[in-house]
């Protein structure tokens, strides 16, 4: 048998270091410019509170990365197991996928007009609500679940490192 859980915690590790090797803080942390700025008025402690930030961040975007990991690989078996057959299965995953298309269409622009922040915490409201939602057995409650797990999907894509979630210094 396949060890599942090694091969997860290889990925979880793989994950956290590539998400520390291409953040800003590691490269402060070898000697690189933060943020590309050579202002003379940035003080020490703006420095260090920035890098600070930036140290919470990745904590928090990689808990969020490994709290969608975890439940990812086990949703079919969920399925499976409050007795969904396989064709109702396919149209609830077909129902999240499309969901995060239309909703990732406006999401990335509504958080750059809004702000990121606003964003994380409606992200953390709407992942609380889709995963309160996965625990009903009826067939509309669990689409609900799937919709609101494609707007999960794209509010969290809103604030990862490619959308620059920090103003640099």
């Amino acid at each position: 048998m396949v060890a599942f859980s090694g091969i997860f915690a290889v990925s979880v590790l793989v994950c956290t270091l590539i998400t520390i090797r291409s953040s800003e803080r590691y490269k402060a942390f070898r000697g690189g410019d933060l943020g590309g700025n050579k202002d003379p008025e940035v003080t020490e402690e703006v420095t260090k509170a920035h890098n600070k930030l930036l140290t919470k961040y990745i904590i928090v975007y990689l808990l969020a990365t490994m709290g969608d990991w975890l439940q990812g690989p086990f949703v079919y078996a969920l399925y499976m197991e409050y007795g969904f057959e396989k064709i109702h299965i396919a149209q609830l995953f077909v129902a999240g996928f499309g969901s995060s298309m239309i909703f990732g269409s406006f999401v990335g622009g509504m958080a750059d007009a809004g702000g990121r922040r606003k964003f994380v915490i409606i992200y953390a409201l709407v992942y609380i609500a889709s995963c309160v939602t996965k625990r009903k057995y009826d067939m509309k409650t669990i689409l609900e679940h799937c919709l609101l797990g494609g707007v999960v999907v794209c509010l969290f894509g809103s604030f990862s490192k490619h959308s620059q979630p920090f103003v640099s210094i």
